[in-house]
């Protein structure tokens, strides 16, 4: 028995081993991002719970005299969205600028040129910029907020923007700061199954992205073309449907409404659905630069001010993760390019090819408290639980820990896994071969192949044993899965 239990520790060492160095491979390439399963699911997954807290809400506050007018009328807010040009924002942002002054998460966005970005010119300004970000909020960072329109004038190819986005991702990833959110943020219409942008087109490869953000208005406010109060499933919808397809979550960096006509009540709407289908953030769009989208009258200016500040109380609201259903809308807008927001045309469900990959079925955790100790070997007996799924279709199968910041604290890949019942053992180690801490914890599967992508997930709860007595030997320090 002593000797098997030998064989297996080494078994487990070679394993523990590979993997890594596979893992102390995977910072600084473009090549290795492309190899991280669980990077492309979602380093903030969404809670399954009936609850979920309530989604950070602001507005724009690109400067302190913007961030200082929008919190006297809306009170400290928990995010706020933030616009910067072609030049790398200086790292002082983070400290005696709008970043540093909000105490909030942002959402931010610049602009270099992507043949500047790819020439590397541009590399110690990002590698400055990223590595002084703090700690304590989510930085939700993009490049090239709304590119479509750039793409199809010619500025730069859809080629370009997706290797400059990802070069930008491989520079951020080397500041190993787990609040920091690679995402893209697209014009609403483009989550509709038809338009003639498909935001799939735009995402790279290698689960680059790991949030999706939407610019999403009711039909005829960008215009300024007799705007009406919309729905917010009427806009929004069937982008919260297109990021659930690919297993991303979500959040609206801009949305508003062109009318005071019933603009506070449509405001409390947005804030409350936003909220209930598990938006990442949601910042109204409140610039001078487009005045009849500004909040005026006291009412309006008040209902945002009372949701931006339960947003901020953080108090649990209802969450109902059933996939939207847009109702119809009398009109569609023509998309337009920059500066002019396009609407999305409204849409039953996701499309067709989003249903055509692999399901993930079954998921189950037995049992669902883990209880670890120094070793997680006690008396030549593991402590472990089972994981157990069932795939519809052969695929690239991993199943991801994720902390309660959202954040991949232990990854298996299980390639090319055939269709039918996969079962593991999980062990609670980290990637880095450390015993999680006690805490709740989600275990989420990604499935993916040709066809599409698929996601499921499961909470684990991780508590301290005690009295456990038993063996400390070679196993304990080498059995790490």
């Amino acid at each position: 028995m002593r000797y098997g239990s030998v064989a297996l520790a080494a078994a487990f060492a070679l394993l523990v081993g590979t993997a890594a160095m596979r893992a102390a491979g995977n910072h600084g390439s473009t090549a290795s991002l492309s190899a991280l399963s669980c990077s492309s699911a979602p380093r903030l997954a969404a809670n399954t719970s009936s609850v979920t807290t309530a989604t950070p809400l602001g507005v724009e506050a690109s400067g302190p005299s913007q961030l200082t007018s929008a919190t006297s009328e809306f009170g400290h807010m928990p995010v706020i969205r933030v616009y910067y040009a072609a030049a790398i924002p200086s790292p002082q942002e983070w400290s005696t600028g709008v970043l540093g002054r909000s105490h909030s998460s942002v959402v931010l966005s610049f602009d270099p040129a992507p043949s500047v970005v790819l020439s590397g010119a541009d590399d110690s300004a990002l590698r400055r910029f990223f590595d002084a970000a703090p700690t304590g909020h989510a930085i939700y960072y993009s490049y090239y907020a709304e590119p479509e329109s750039y793409i199809r004038k010619g500025h730069f190819s859809l080629a370009q923007f997706k290797a400059a986005f990802t070069h930008i991702v491989v520079i951020a990833d080397g500041a190993h700061n787990p609040y920091l959110h690679s995402t893209l943020i697209l014009q609403g219409q483009d989550g509709s199954p038809g338009d003639e942008y498909n935001f799939r087109n735009y995402l790279p490869s290698g689960g680059v992205i790991s949030v999706l953000g939407w610019d999403a208005y009711p039909d005829g406010t960008v215009e300024d073309q007799r705007p009406y109060q919309t729905a917010p499933a009427q806009f929004m919808g069937a982008d919260i449907a297109a990021s659930r397809s690919v297993g991303l979550p979500f959040g609206f960096a801009e949305f508003a409404l062109g009318t005071p006509t019933g603009q506070p009540q449509w405001l409390t709407e947005v804030a409350n659905y936003l909220q209930s289908n598990g938006a990442l953030f949601g910042t109204l769009f409140n610039a001078s630069g487009f005045p009849w989208m500004v909040l005026r009258d006291g009412a309006s200016i008040q209902a945002w001010r009372t949701a931006v500040a339960r947003s901020a109380s953080d108090a649990p609201v209802a969450a109902p993760f059933s996939t939207p259903t847009p109702a119809p809308t009398p009109t569609k807008s023509t998309p337009a390019p920059k500066p002019t927001k396009t609407t999305p045309p409204p849409a039953p469900s996701p499309s067709a090819s989003a249903t055509s990959g692999p399901t993930i079925t079954g998921l189950s955790i037995t049992p669902r408290t883990l209880a670890v100790t120094s070793s997680n070997f006690v008396g030549l007996r593991f402590m472990s639980v089972r994981m157990r799924f069932k795939l519809s279709q052969p695929a690239d199968a991993s199943i991801c820990v994720l902390n309660k910041q959202g954040s991949v604290v232990r990854e298996i890949n299980l390639r090319r896994s055939p269709a039918g019942w996969v079962t593991r053992w999980y062990y609670g180690y980290d990637q880095h071969h450390r015993l999680l801490p006690a805490g709740h914890y989600q275990v989420m599967v990604t499935a993916s192949n040709a066809k599409g992508i698929a996601t499921a997930q499961r909470g684990l709860t991780v508590t301290g044993l005690t009295g456990h007595g038993g063996c400390h030997c070679v196993l304990n320090r080498t059995a790490r899965r």
